[in-house]
Order: structure tokens, then C-alpha cells, then sequence
């Protein structure tokens, strides 16, 4: 979780599926790439929030608040639990890149003034599900399987089929536990970026390169192919870099300098997105692990 300002918070990756209580969502916050199946968001206001390649099968949105709240490259697959928005209080809201299973026909929400996807096949006032076609649909109800295999294979079908509409929803697999999974997820992302994703262009491009502190070393040498193909901007690197300075705890830092290491030894300009100073702090006040990556990224940056 990441603070943008006072009045709005960030959540990426997070996996909440089944969370009943407790949240700590307010208006205005920014969801990506979250594993919502199974929340209850029952009577909260999230006005203004934006749900960013977002799982959505079973999340319960019953007498909500949802006033230009966004939805896009969210997902809820037919098959499983539908997404209840039964009672909710819908205004101006948008709909986007998603494919979503309602509750029942006599539960959609009345979503007034809504803007709506041209390519979505809508109902009378609002769609009976919010369809991608069948196949992408099918391939994406894959990534949600338990096997890991099945999401792999999700990931490669989905890269085949080359339809960006679920770039977003792609990007809840670069958390997940199985390394293989991270590392295609990755790979896919960079294939369907033929100029710049459609929708949350810099955002997907900051969660991608985050994984240049990936605990698998395949996982960040995957991210460092993308940084040469893609040639992001460089504050979407140094917010991966910059990790070993914000991060609250020792697994953080370790993230962001596995990706200082990843791009200084890649290109010897990126070693002015590195602070010494923060690096002799880590030498010091780091665990085990931080203290011998920060050594070696300090005889790195000697070189």
C-alpha cells in the first residue's frame, strides 16, 4: 500500500479474497490489480475509487456509495460467484475494459449517467454481463484457477489472443506465490504493449517494474528485457529503486536493492538513480540480507 497524498491511498497486488471487515478504504482510493473475491464492501463510500484490473467474483458491493467511482479491466468470470451490486447508490459511473458477472437481472444496478465501454455488449440500461469475448473470457477465468499450471497456460492464451482489454487483469499475476506464473505474466504485458496500454499506461508500467526486486532471479531478469525493450521513463524505475528508501520493512528494501543491482548492471546511468547514503544506512541498519545486497551494489556502483 502506497499513500499518495492525504486524501487518497493507494493498494497494489494486495490479495484480500474473502475479506469481511475492517477496510479501510475511503473515497477516492485507487485499487490495482487486487484479488477481491469474496469482500464485503457493503454500505462503504467509495466515491471516486478506481478499481484497476481488479478480481471481482462474490465482491459485494450492497448499499454502496459508488459516485464517479471507475471499474476498468475488472473481471468476474460467469462461472463463479457473481459480482452484487444490489442496492447500491451508482452515479457517473465508469465501466471500462470489463467483463462483469451481475448478481441477477432483477439485482443490476441503476447506474445513472454511466459511461459504458463502446466495445461491451450492453442491455437496457445496463448490461446483464459485461462481456469480453468468449474466448479472452475464457483464458482469463483460467488465471483465477488453483493450479498453477492452468494460470501459466491462462497467461500464454491470453498473449496469443493479444487483446489489450485485459492488460489490467493480466497484471494480478505478477503476485502471484509461483515464480513461473510472474515471470510469463510478465513477458505477455510486454508483448501486448504494442505503444502504450490503453488505460493506466504509467501505473502498469510501475507494477511491472517492480519486479526488478522480485525474490526470483528469472522473475527480475524477465523485468530487466522489458526495461530494454520497453525503455520506460525513469521515474518509473527509480520508484522501484526508491523502495530501499521508503520501504517499511527489511523485504522491501531487499526489493528495491535487487532492482538498483538489476539496472546498474545493466547500464551505468542508472547508478544516478542511487543514493550512497542510503545505501551506507542500509550497511548498517539492514538485516543479513539487505547488508550483503547493499555491499554488493556498493562495489557495483565502484566499478
Amino acid at each position: 500500500m502506497l499513500k499518495l497524498d492525504r486524501k487518497r491511498s493507494r493498494y497494489i497486488g494486495m490479495d484480500w479474497q474473502s475479506k469481511q471487515h475492517s477496510f479501510a478504504i475511503a473515497p477516492n482510493d485507487f485499487l490495482i490489480c487486487c484479488d477481491l473475491r469474496g469482500c464485503i464492501f457493503d454500505k462503504l463510500d467509495l466515491s471516486g475509487c478506481e478499481f484497476f484490473g481488479c478480481r471481482l467474483n462474490g465482491t459485494s458491493f450492497q448499499g454502496a456509495t459508488l459516485d464517479k467511482t471507475k471499474f476498468i479491466g475488472c473481471f468476474s468470470d460467469e462461472a463463479d460467484r457473481p459480482t452484487d451490486f444490489s442496492n447500491a447508490i451508482a452515479t457517473n459511473v465508469s465501466v471500462v475494459d470489463s467483463h462483469i458477472n451481475f448478481l441477477s437481472k432483477e439485482h443490476q444496478p441503476n447506474f445513472q449517467n454511466s459511461f459504458w465501454d463502446d466495445n461491451l455488449i450492453l442491455g437496457d440500461s445496463c448490461p446483464d454481463l459485461m462481456r469480453w469475448p468468449s474466448e479472452v473470457a475464457k483464458a482469463a477465468a483460467d488465471t483465477l484457477s488453483q493450479r498453477n499450471d492452468i494460470r501459466y497456460n491462462a497467461a500464454v492464451k491470453l498473449g496469443e489472443l493479444d487483446n489489450p482489454v485485459v492488460a489490467a487483469l493480466l497484471g494480478c499475476l505478477l503476485a502471484d506465490k509461483e515464480w513461473d506464473v510472474r515471470a510469463i505474466a510478465l513477458e505477455v504485458l510486454g508483448k501486448l504493449r504494442h505503444q502504450e496500454f490503453r488505460y493506466g499506461d504509467e501505473v502498469l508500467l510501475e507494477w511491472i517494474f517492480l519486479c526488478l526486486g522480485d525474490k526470483h532471479s528469472i522473475v527480475r531478469q524477465t523485468a530487466v528485457e522489458l526495461v530494454e525493450t520497453i525503455s520506460p521513463p525513469e521515474q518509473v524505475l527509480f520508484t522501484s529503486i526508491n523502495r530501499m528508501v521508503v520501504g517499511a520493512s527489511d523485504e522491501e528494501r531487499l526489493a528495491g536493492l535487487l532492482a538498483a543491482i538489476e539496472l546498474c548492471q545493466l547500464d551505468d546511468d542508472y547508478v544516478d538513480l542511487c543514493d550512497r547514503e542510503v545505501i551506507d544506512s542500509l550497511l548498517v541498519d539492514g538485516g543479513s540480507e539487505v547488508r550483503i545486497e547493499s555491499s554488493l551494489l556498493l562495489e557495483i556502483i565502484g566499478d
